[in-house]
């Protein structure tokens, strides 16, 4: 009779947990359901949402009150009213409702005291906001030449800022320091890339080469010589086949530079004979050339002989 009590009490025991050990583990499930979670320490099992909206916001602090002393100075000197509804909160003023009405005063105004104060309440959390940019894309630029920057482009283009929305100035923020560090990003690929390299890879289109190099240079000093030639005739022939009218046409005409009808007044002859002058004595120049170099002149456009006179004439046999 003894042992049998106990072995139907193992075997119950055997079967599963009683009902006073399932009301115990409910309970501290329970507790442990209601307990709040540490961030820190829970981090591994929250969802990446959760862990996002952990983070601190750089923008959402409130403002001390020499802070707010301070803007309520500038909102006096300037009458700006989002700036005065903003120093109207004292120190439950948000930062970034005071850096919205700060924004949009230098906007407006341009004042260089509300963009200073701008400056003071900003520099941490753009520090921190580059920081968390530069090692999303593995940046390598100094942190302090990306705020330099950021702090230029929103003093020099205040007017891009609209204060409509109540996080206008972190948005807009936000996107000036991320552009500033995808351009030192670029940069710094840019210049991290050897020339060595790039010549071995690329082909300069306009590089030329020794070769070419002498051929041109070559080709330049014939060419002066050509040309100082033909100016050598030229001048031999104005001097000795033209009258003394034709000359002086030829020199107010090419190198005093007149008009025809300005010439034409110190010659004290028509416009017509002017521009007939002109042209004989162009011509003449022209066929004491031919001669001497021993060339013939470009045939006409009606595939005859040039208006040279070298060339058979129409009625004469070649």
């Amino acid at each position: 009779m003894g042992p049998e009590p106990e072995r139907a009490a193992g075997s119950k025991a055997s079967n599963g947990p009683s009902k006073r050990a399932k009301a115990a583990a409910a309970t501290d499930k329970a507790a442990l359901a209601t307990r709040p979670r540490d961030p820190e320490t829970q981090a591994g099992g929250t969802s990446a949402k959760a862990r996002k909206k952990a983070k601190p916001n750089p923008f959402s602090e409130t403002v001390s009150a020499e802070i707010i002393e301070r803007a309520r100075l500038i909102a006096e000197a300037t009458g700006h009213p989002l700036l005065a509804e903003a120093v109207l909160q004292g120190t439950s003023c948000e930062t970034q409702t005071l850096n919205n009405a700060l924004m949009d005063t230098y906007r407006a105004l341009g004042s260089v005291e509300a963009y200073s104060l701008l400056f003071e309440l900003n520099v941490r959390p753009f520090s921190l906001i580059a920081a968390r940019i530069m090692r999303m894309t593995g940046s390598r630029a100094d942190p302090s030449d990306v705020l330099q920057e950021a702090f230029l482009a929103i003093y020099r283009y205040p007017t891009r800022f609209r204060a409509e929305k109540p996080n206008a100035f972190r948005n807009w923020s936000y996107s000036i320091i991320r552009n500033t560090v995808y351009r030192f990003l670029q940069q710094s690929t840019r210049d991290g890339v050897p020339a060595e390299m790039l010549a071995d890879v690329l082909e300069d289109e306009h590089a030329t080469s020794p070769a070419q190099a002498s051929e041109d240079a070559e080709q330049d000093l014939r060419c002066r010589r050509v040309y100082g030639l033909l100016l050598s005739l030229y001048s031999q022939a104005y001097a000795t086949e033209l009258k003394d009218r034709d000359r002086l046409a030829l020199e107010l005409v090419e190198v005093k530079g007149m008009g025809y009808s300005e010439a034409t007044e110190v010659l004290g002859i028509r416009l017509e004979n002017f521009k007939m002058v002109v042209c004989r004595a162009r011509k003449r120049i022209f066929q004491s050339m031919v001669r001497v170099l021993g060339t013939r002149p470009p045939p006409s456009a009606d595939g005859g002989a040039s208006a040279s006179g070298d060339g058979p004439r129409a009625g004469t046999n070649s």
